[in-house]
């Protein structure tokens, strides 16, 4: 099916992405919460949402999301759409909800996603890059994974490899503006495999292993209006990652090393 059969069936307006139309998508994922997405979404899939802001597109583009479908009559505002732009990712928008929205594209045969992938082999690229992550500053957060998964991309690293270190890292990134007052992440590729780094200064984790639990969070209002803050966070990143360490000190802040096999 064509984006453009799909915004015939949803009675959808068009924001961003007019010449975009003739692209062929088969299959969509549903969710408010950014951390699902990246933990379970297909690459090339519709997204459905209610969340309007950047950090959907910065979601959509680490995942490789085909276009983005926003619900309920809502709209992208504008740090939003400009970014979509840039990354070129359509938008539409439907006045349907998210649950009516998702039964009229399986009836015309789009069918749901969930998909974990496998890592495949590559070359032999030794590389070493920190970037500096500013705590609090959401009109930035991504911005450094985009960069970590273009640099991969130029590599011509396999997308299964470029997708999986794209959203370990940005999870990473999300803890950092989210939680620390300043951070470092850092790729290293090796001959066989691609690490990341991410150290940051803030207020430390008490318990790790409750702070590793599934669904336990202690986000504030503003990161869970951003979609995040779900408790996923950390466990998303240590089921994508070959290896995952964590160490934090309380007062002090928190480390996150991560390794992705390239065989």
């Amino acid at each position: 099916m064509k984006l453009r059969d799909v915004k015939e069936i949803l009675d959808a307006e068009v924001i961003v992405g007019e010449d975009m139309l003739d692209m062929e998508v088969n299959t969509a994922f549903g969710a408010d919460l950014m951390s699902d997405v990246l933990a379970f979404a297909k690459p090339g899939s519709l997204l459905l949402t209610g969340l309007t802001n950047d950090q959907v597109v910065r979601t959509a583009d680490i995942i490789e999301i085909a276009a983005i479908i926003m619900v309920r009559g809502k709209k992208p505002n504008t740090e939003a759409i400009k970014l979509a732009k840039e990354l070129k990712i359509p938008i539409l928008a439907t006045k349907h909800i998210l649950f009516v929205t998702a039964g009229l594209l399986y009836t015309k045969g789009i069918v749901g996603s969930l998909e974990k992938d496998n890592s495949e082999a590559t070359e032999d690229i030794p590389y070493q890059r920190s970037f500096y992550v500013e705590g609090g500053n959401f009109s930035y957060a991504g911005i450094v994974s985009t960069s970590i998964k273009s640099i991969l991309k130029q590599m011509d690293f396999p997308n299964d490899i470029v997708r999986k270190t794209a959203l370990v890292s940005y999870e990473s990134e999300i803890n950092i503006v989210s939680y620390a007052r300043k951070g470092v992440i850092k790729l290293t590729v090796l001959s066989d495999v691609i690490q990341i780094e991410a150290v940051d200064e803030g207020p430390g984790i008490p318990s790790i292993e409750l702070a590793m639990q599934e669904g336990y969070s202690t986000a504030d209002n503003k990161i869970r209006e951003m979609g995040f803050g779900a408790g996923m966070g950390l466990c998303n990143i240590k089921s994508y990652s070959d290896h995952f360490d964590l160490t934090s000190e309380v007062g002090k802040g928190t480390s996150l090393k991560m390794v992705i096999k390239i065989h």
